[in-house]
């Protein structure tokens, strides 16, 4: 969607930041930052934007600390920009840069792939260090739907003498602002039509590479705002609501010969989510997905009528034809905004903001509500993943909206693992393999990414680094998908060859009792249930050292419990592990709790006695 245009840029240069030459930060900074910004918002509802920059860069990773990346669209226009590099020696003027000499690329990104932006770029190359750049900058927007947030540090490791915002808006429209780590007080100047607030930083602490210091910024919200003729107030989450039901409305009318070819594929199913599944299974099956963003198109979806022509859309075209699908049999669904990836960040409820870049189904059943991502290929009904897990959204309804929260996906339904092996050793200590695996919730996805557009190499390489331990060569197999609800199932039959499975020595065969090794992407979210179990067979005869073990194991986060003991099917290992995170947990809690587990697994090992 257009109006994250300007968030990818500011995000790119606080993730794009570089170490120095030497790999580690030095106590100089990279660049010495001194700026001057002016944000003013016209009754009209237009923004404009105006930019004075000056850096003075004394080692080659500050260089990047100039690049300039500015979008022009439908919407967002550059009226001004000039770039003056000085030689901080001689203090001689090396090269004047004017708008017409800046590069321009198109835009596209994940969301987008067809898109009016494009950008025009700015960056530093072959210039002589120390050296100035002064850089001047003007701006326009003809919606202030998302005003630009202010960050007075742009850069890890740079170091800001004075940064300067002046921010104006006319009281008829209103204006809403929230401060993070920002150390200066606003002053507030009040005329009969305009208020002006300013703020005054000077001195900034540097923020090295890898803190976790907060970042200074400023987010910037309008109250009263429009887009394209399109107007409502963001003053509440009710607000922002209406003005995306104003976009859609009508917008989910299917044509009439489709809408009676809509009931024909439920016809004669009487449980809810089963129609939504058979209705969800024929979207996956018989659209693509392919975003269109151009001007007001960001935000608004194309009809539904235009989208079963063609056959595809984007997550806004999809959601909304397929609640058209569902209200033509009688399932009401709900329109939904959500900030869905990796890079989102947590919504603040009391700052009503337009901070999405996804939209999805939310359909409110008689036995509890599913999440449709209608952009999914090969997930089922109700299941999104990590996509759009655990995030608050925004739901649209015909009058307004209000904010719920997506599942987080944490039962152990949807974090299981359960194998059984049946494995014959032979005398060279080589192993021949036959195996049932059922994979359930989050351990199944890359199952099914994988059987829907993964190749047979491809295939086989995954079930061979996936399916067991180290020296495994899977020969047969079979996948077969299965859904429980909406939770994804994958079971693969497989059996294949184990080199060197048990270590030998003169009289002893050492077997590991968990043969595969406990991966962080195991661990997602935080939350695994898994369970094995190994019969093993020798073709040698053979006897264990000690005929049964019992071992169970109970700490903060985890439990596990081993057991084997001889049996009339031969020597039977049954392990569960069972993993409960919370929810917070970082992935260093997680890799130093997977090492942990790992460890433990190690000094649990299966002795053999040969038998002469």
């Amino acid at each position: 969607m257009k109006f994250l245009i300007v968030w990818f840029v500011l995000f790119f240069h606080l993730q794009g930041i570089q170490k120095s030459m030497h790999g580690t930060l030095e106590l100089f900074p990279d660049s010495i930052l001194e700026k001057e910004d002016k944000i003013t918002l016209m009754e009209d509802f237009s923004v404009v934007y105006q930019s004075h920059i000056v850096l003075e860069i004394y080692n080659p990773s500050g260089l990047t600390h100039a690049t300039t990346k500015l979008p022009e669209d439908a919407l967002n226009k550059i009226q001004y920009f000039e770039a003056n590099i000085i030689d901080l020696v001689s203090g001689k003027t090396i090269k004047k840069v004017k708008l017409k000499d800046l590069k321009s690329i198109s835009y596209q990104d994940q969301i987008s792939l067809y898109d009016d932006t494009q950008i025009k770029i700015f960056e530093l190359e072959g210039i002589a260090l120390p050296a100035r750049v002064e850089i001047s900058i003007q701006r326009s927007s003809s919606s202030n739907f998302f005003i630009e947030d202010w960050y007075p540090i742009m850069y890890y490791n740079q170091k800001v003498r004075k940064a300067k915002l002046e921010l104006k808006y006319p009281r008829i429209l209103g204006l809403r602002y929230k401060e993070q780590a920002i150390n200066s007080a606003v002053s507030e100047i009040k005329a009969s039509k305009d208020i002006t607030l300013n703020w005054h930083l000077e001195d900034l602490s540097i923020i090295e590479f890898g803190s976790d210091e907060v970042i200074p910024v400023i987010e910037i919200a309008p109250q009263r705002f429009s887009l394209e003729g399109y107007t409502s107030n963001m003053a509440s989450w009710e607000g922002l609501g209406a003005f995306i039901a104003q976009l859609n409305r009508q917008k989910d009318a299917l044509p009439l010969n489709f809408a009676d070819e809509v009931k024909q594929m439920v016809e004669g199913i009487e449980d809810e989510y089963e129609k939504v599944s058979v209705l969800y299974t024929y979207l996956q099956k018989n659209y693509r997905y392919v975003a269109i963003s151009l001007g007001i198109g960001g935000w608004m979806p194309r009809p539904a009528n235009e989208v079963v022509a063609t056959k595809y859309g984007e997550c806004k075209a999809l959601s909304t034809l397929m609640k058209g699908m569902l209200s033509e049999v009688g399932i009401e669904s709900q329109y939904t905004l959500v900030f869905a990836g990796d890079d989102h960040k947590p919504l603040d409820r009391d700052f009503p903001n337009n901070k999405f870049n996804h939209a999805m189904l939310r359909v409110p059943l008689k036995d509890g509500v599913i999440w449709l991502e209608c952009t999914n290929s090969f997930l089922p009904a109700g299941f999104s993943g990590d996509f759009t897990m655990n995030r608050d959204v925004l739901v649209v309804t015909d009058k307004g909206g209000f904010l719920d929260r997506t599942p987080d996906y944490r039962q152990q339904a949807y974090n299981s693992i359960e194998t059984i092996y049946e494995i014959e050793l032979l005398g060279n200590g080589d192993a021949r393999l036959k195996g049932l695996s059922k994979f359930s919730g989050f351990p199944s996805i890359g199952y099914l990414h994988l059987e829907k557009h993964g190749g047979e190499k491809q295939r086989r390489d995954y079930l061979n680094r996936e399916l067991g331990g180290t020296g495994i060569l899977i020969q047969n197999y079979s996948i077969e998908k299965v859904t429980i609800k909406e939770i994804p199932v994958t079971l693969i039959n497989f059996d294949g060859m184990i080199q060197r499975f048990g270590q030998q020595t003169a009289k002893r065969i050492i077997l590991p009792s968990h043969w595969k090794k406990l991966d962080p992407s195991m661990i997602t979210n935080g939350v695994l249930n898994w369970k094995e179990e190994y019969i093993i067979r020798s073709e040698r005869a053979v006897e264990m050292e000690s005929n049964e073990s019992n071992v169970k194991i109970e700490s903060d986060f985890y439990s596990f419990h081993l057991e084997s003991k001889v049996s009339s099917e031969g020597i039977k290992i049954s392990n569960q592990l069972e993993i409960n995170l919370p929810a917070d947990a970082s992935h260093e809690t997680k890799e130093k709790l997977v090492t942990s587990i790992n460890q433990e697994f190690l000094k649990h090992q299966l002795l053999l006695k040969k038998l002469e």
